[in-house]
């Protein structure tokens, strides 16, 4: 009997922790103050969701620590978010949703083509979900909601959906309910963005499949950026299989100039001689000998950068510039050259990217835009995510064939 007591404190303990990790809230139309029912209520990369009753009401328990983003949204609605820390639990919230205003398609700064799956389908599978083994075993299951907007006058596509893209993923063991906020290719820039909320939930398989998902997840964990800002955060970068090094990308401007001359007609090539003819505002001509055409040969095959690497490997603390709230700030210029040295390339992004380069270390270029600083958190989530650019192998493979939920640990 004398250990009863001891149980019940214990029980008791547990209970109310719990109850500390708890987001209650009722969701209202902004205008009116009625209750918006079926309003989906979840906290974004993680498994964490539910829908509104009857009365607006919704109760998320198990909130996972760290640092999230709260998203609320409704058919007709615009979405909101709301961002949190774990030190801010238990909330009680009031949400309110304003009607989305329905875009005036006869209005428009630029015109545009609006067109659908069977146009841009496969280009949007591939920028999207990606082309990784994983991603390979991934399903969009209402490709009729997502639509697509052509603007002629600057290359640009922008795709859209007014309702959660549903996608199957059975290489990693989820359902993933995707809220796409922005998806916008700039085909003259070169460059992809896409942003959007997800909500993560298992595919209710047990057996050998639970261990065959169990190790994809790992596969797909180790090295992704996920794993680094984890490691970056502890300062486990090198325990951890990652070596950053400082990287100048240089311009090459012997090649812009000599693509100058040719392009305003004071290079051109000689028709009466072996050699390259410079013409003048006189109309007179000098030529050069053929050694010469080879040097300006030799410079258009040269690349349009250069790539100046840094001779010493950083460490976390030397990218981190302030701790505060949980946490910790990075700043850096140009560009971090990063390799992943746990795990090899796929052979699909060399056959793809490098068709004859042999597999190495996995290697990717950040560089961040705008403010040039990022916040990231203990559990990988980084803000804002839209200043954090890459390309290489993270350019190629962090799509959402392999995108894993923000509670995910590894090993469990």
């Amino acid at each position: 009997m004398k250990c009863i007591p001891a149980i019940l404190f214990c029980l008791l303990l547990s209970i109310s922790t719990a109850a500390q990790r708890t987001i209650k809230g009722r969701v209202v139309n902004e205008a009116i103050g009625t209750a918006v029912a079926g309003s989906s209520v979840f906290i974004t990369n993680t498994s964490r969701g539910t829908v509104t009753d009857n009365a607006g009401r919704f109760e998320i328990n198990e909130v996972p620590p760290g640092k999230h983003e709260l998203v609320i949204s409704s058919i007709g609605y615009e979405t909101n978010v709301f961002s949190f820390t774990e030190a801010q639990l238990p909330l009680q919230l009031k949400v309110e949703l304003t009607i989305k205003v329905k875009e005036m398609e006869n209005v428009t700064v630029e015109p545009f083509t609006e067109e659908g799956w069977d146009k841009w389908g496969s280009y949007f599978l591939k920028n999207f979900i990606g082309e990784t083994e994983s991603a390979s075993r991934c399903k969009i299951k209402n490709t009729q909601d997502i639509k697509f907007r052509f603007y002629k006058k600057t290359n640009r596509l922008i795709a859209y959906a007014d309702v959660p893209i549903i996608i199957e993923n059975k290489a990693l063991g989820y359902t993933i309910n995707y809220k796409l906020e922005e998806f916008e290719t700039d085909f003259s820039r070169k460059s992809l963005l896409f942003v959007g909320y997800s909500l993560f939930e298992d595919l209710q398989k047990g057996g050998s499949y639970r261990n065959k998902i169990q190790k994809k997840r790992e596969e797909a964990y180790q090295g992704s950026i996920m794993h680094f800002m984890r490691s970056l955060y502890n300062n486990k970068l090198v325990e951890e299989g990652f070596e950053i090094r400082r990287l100048k990308i240089i311009p090459n401007y012997e090649k812009k100039r000599v693509q100058q001359l040719y392009k305003s007609g004071k290079l051109v090539t000689s028709h009466g001689n072996i050699g390259v003819t410079i013409t003048t505002h006189q109309d007179t001509a000098t030529v050069f000998p053929p050694d010469s055409v080879a040097y300006y040969q030799q410079v258009l095959r040269q690349r349009d950068n250069m790539e100046e690497y840094g001779s010493h490997l950083l460490s976390a603390d030397s990218l981190i510039t302030m701790i505060e709230g949980g946490f910790k700030y990075v700043e850096f210029d140009d560009y971090l050259y990063i390799k992943f040295s746990k795990e090899l390339e796929e052979d699909k992004y060399l056959t793809t990217i490098f068709p004859i380069r042999k597999a190495g270390p996995q290697q990717s270029t950040v560089t961040l835009l705008g403010k040039k600083i990022i916040a990231v958190y203990e559990n990988g989530f980084y803000f804002d995510s839209k200043e954090f650019y890459t390309s290489g192998s993270w350019g190629w493979s962090e799509k959402m064939g392999d995108n894993l939920p923000l509670d995910y640990e590894p090993g469990k």
